[in-house]
């Protein structure tokens, strides 16, 4: 088995324990923004949410994402979005859901993973510099550019039709979706 599969299957398999481990200790997303949980995200909301998700995808502690750590959370995010219909943004005490308007309810096909993953690749190589590694920096870089390619209006917030266009965009890695 190639090292970069084993390393995201170890990482994919460690982000999956700790989304469990979540759900046991009781913390559960809100309900989805249809019932006036999340109904707009703010720029800086949204930038809480991308310190959330690097410091717990930074699976060795060294602050900074290898391209197998940046693989395997876009994997396992497109995977749960799928599942569960919902995108859950993290704030700094909170969890709230984002709806997304199509999903399967089935897991993803091995097609889809591939697609996920190449697509992961590039865009991490995109952000990531000449050091081979996605800084803290970099990576909130990217989600800048996914959040402001999302902001149709371009007013610094996300509403309902913009937030789903953003959900698409963070669980499959669509940025022109």
């Amino acid at each position: 088995m190639p090292t970069s599969i084993f390393m995201n299957s170890v990482v994919a398999t460690l982000a999956a324990a700790g989304v469990a481990v979540t759900s046991l200790v009781g913390i559960n997303p809100g309900p989805a923004y249809d019932n006036d949980e999340l109904t707009k995200l703010s720029k800086t909301e949204a930038s809480i949410h991308a310190d959330q998700v690097f410091f717990r995808a930074d699976q060795d502690g060294d602050n900074a994402l290898s391209v197998d750590e940046f693989a395997a959370l876009n994997i396992v995010t497109a995977e749960l979005a799928n599942l569960n219909g919902f995108v859950v943004v993290e704030k700094t005490n909170s969890y709230e859901t984002i709806s997304l308007p199509d999903r399967t309810s089935a897991a993803l096909s091995p097609a889809e993973h591939a697609r996920i993953d190449a697509v992961s690749r590039h865009t991490f190589y995109a952000y990531a510099g000449e050091d081979g590694k996605m800084q803290h920096g970099e990576y909130k870089g990217l989600q800048e550019a996914i959040f402001l390619s999302s902001d149709l209006n371009a007013n610094g917030a996300l509403t309902r039709a913009e937030l789903a266009l953003f959900a698409q965009r963070q669980a499959f890695l669509r940025p022109e979706a």
